[in-house]
């Protein structure tokens, strides 16, 4: 029996990726964009990797300020 999780076993690169911009400020963007589909017609992970996916987005630190519309039109330009 392995020591590591589905993730860190099945998907190496993708662990890599992760560690990399771990506590980062987009790291909760990023991980989210893993679990949504925004390319279509993806099979989408294993049930195992979603989990362990879904477990690092819920201890990540997440921005908690308004939302603001005025920023992000400004971001766009």
């Amino acid at each position: 029996m392995s020591d590591l999780s589905p993730l860190e076993e099945h998907y190496p690169r993708l662990m890599e990726e992760i560690m990399a911009f771990w506590g980062s400020p987009t790291c909760y963007a990023q991980l989210q964009n893993f679990l949504m589909d925004s390319r279509g017609n993806r099979n989408g992970f294993p049930a195992a990797i979603y989990s362990d996916l879904s477990i690092l987005l819920v201890i990540t630190a997440r921005d908690k300020s308004p939302y603001d519309i005025w920023q992000d039109a400004l971001d766009e330009e």
